[in-house]
């Protein structure tokens, strides 16, 4: 059920470290740096410092609370520099030591499996950086012009759309303080005896009187031409200051009104790949209302973020007020000319964004309660407003907020700014190399004819896939049944900082 994955997911379980002796190779968990590192100024040595957003698991069971710190340094790396030997920059990094409080070190050997909302993709955990030169625009004056002649760089058409697009986003890789990345373990580890069992935060209470009270919330939200959008999938029970200055610690942002200005800044950001962490969201309504908080999270990429739309609800809850939310991942962006601006792609498990939500949440140590509430009756495979396909197992996520009681960044988060790579003379002759090293061996029909092969391949696999999900969704197939409403009971969740013990039972 949706409740026991949710808890894995976040190492919300209490056990006794003791009754296991061994991390397994292949456990996965999810850890935030705390300074900034960057493929411009780190060497192989480099050290690296975070802290546990979420506990790996022994036995199912968490074995540490959050914030637990753990170290690691850089293995191998690669910069761009001027752009004569790489022209994508690579960081791999080993995790090598947790080192929970009161606790003899713990020695890992864990590499990285996802770089949360990165421009930078990871293969056999290696951190990737982006091309320069694969762009729209580079793609125009590079590659397209080019597709039926020999005709090489440079000639006038080229070298005046290069003048009227010069953006260049930057090739090396930064991953400044704050940076989340989901690290597997690739050997099993030794866990000593005596660690102490993981504090937990309680459970909401009443569920019951809750889903009643809850029982006309619409499942989904509607544009303003009335098609159906995204899923209401989260509820926040706690006052407005509460919520407001919760997500502020946990790093998301209030996005901007849409203006003259905020779709250049989109424009610029999508062409330059770099981060906009207050863009503008389109406008979607609960119950004929507006939100009245929308807010996202995208520390590296315009096109990779997190977003919540959240409405005030009438009826409080044990004289609480409640809250309503949509939560989606965003995992690409593209400027549709049918929809007449930028849509954005959605990840297809939204399950994963609930968690996502939680996880930030406890971390900055402002929740005071957990529960779930069931719809059996929900489609579990739905259509958004954009023809993006997504699944839930139609859970219900009930977040209770506290006083935040302090800064989820701790004295030792570092988050100046990672070191800018260069000065704008080197970046300009930097660009000068990359692009004519790009052109020389890009801009000609047989790369053309390649590359236009590739992504006509790439757009009839994903037509095939979204023609496989339509029929799926015509037949009305779902997820596993949702089955009836479950609750957390007494049962408890791992705090952030290990203040938070009620011990108790679960359904």
């Amino acid at each position: 059920m949706f409740i026991g994955l949710l808890l894995t997911a976040l190492g919300s379980y209490s056990a006794p470290a003791e009754a296991c002796a061994h991390l397994a190779a292949g456990t996965s968990f999810w850890v935030r740096l705390t300074a900034p590192l960057s493929s411009y100024t780190a060497k192989p040595g480099t050290p690296v410092h975070a802290f546990l957003l979420e506990s790996p698991e022994c036995d199912n069971e968490p074995v540490f609370p959050t914030r637990v710190l753990i170290e690691g340094q850089v293995l191998s790396v690669h910069r761009v520099g001027l752009g004569l030997r790489h022209e994508t920059a690579a960081l791999e990094i080993a995790f090598i030591r947790i080192v929970p409080p009161g606790a003899n070190p713990i020695e890992i050997k864990g590499r990285v499996r996802l770089v949360d909302n990165a421009r930078e993709d990871v293969k056999r955990g290696v951190i990737h950086g982006i091309r320069s030169t694969n762009t729209p625009q580079g793609r125009i004056s590079s590659r397209l012009k080019y597709l039926p002649s020999l005709h090489l760089y440079p000639d006038p058409f080229l070298l005046g759309f290069k003048m009227l697009f010069p953006i260049f986003p930057e090739p090396e890789i930064t991953l400044n303080a704050g940076t989340d990345m989901q690290i597997v373990l690739l050997e099993s580890a030794k866990l000593p005896s005596g660690l102490a069992s993981v504090p937990l935060v309680p459970a909401l209470g009443d569920e019951a009187e809750l889903a009643m009270s809850l029982g006309g919330l619409p499942e989904r939200t509607f544009t303003g031409k009335g098609k159906e959008a995204d899923v209401v999938n989260i509820v926040f029970a706690g006052s407005q200051a509460d919520l407001e200055e919760a997500f502020r610690i946990a790093g998301w942002r209030q996005s901007e009104a849409v203006s003259t200005r905020a779709t250049l800044h989109q424009l610029y950001a999508f062409f330059a790949k770099t981060n906009y962490p207050t863009a503008p969201m389109s406008t979607q309504l609960l119950q004929g209302r507006k939100p009245g908080l929308t807010l996202e999270k995208a520390p590296h990429s315009n096109e990779r973020r997190n977003h919540l739309r959240i409405w005030a609800l009438e009826n409080p809850w044990e004289g609480t007020p409640l809250w309503a939310s949509a939560a989606v991942r965003e995992t690409g962006a593209t400027l549709s000319l049918q929809h007449k601006g930028f849509i954005h792609h959605v990840s297809e498990d939204l399950g994963e964004e609930q968690r996502a939500v939680v996880r930030d949440l406890l971390a900055a140590d402002c929740v005071d309660g957990l529960g779930s509430i069931a719809r059996p009756a929900m489609d579990h495979m739905m259509r958004n407003a954009t023809g993006e396909f997504f699944r839930t197992d139609g859970s219900l996520t009930v977040v209770r907020l506290k006083p935040c009681t302090s800064d989820s960044r701790g004295t030792d988060f570092n988050d100046s700014p990672a070191a800018q790579p260069g000065s704008r003379a080197f970046r300009f002759l930097r660009r000068q190399i990359l692009t004519v090293r790009s052109d020389l061996w890009r801009a000609n029909c047989v790369y053309s004819l390649f590359d236009l092969t590739r992504m006509t391949i790439g757009v009839i696999r994903r037509t095939s896939s979204h023609r496989a999900e339509a029929a799926e969704f015509r037949q009305g197939a779902t997820l596993r049944p949702a089955g009836e409403m479950e609750s957390f009971g007494s049962e408890e969740i791992a705090g952030p900082h290990g203040d938070t013990k009620i011990v108790g039972n679960r359904k």
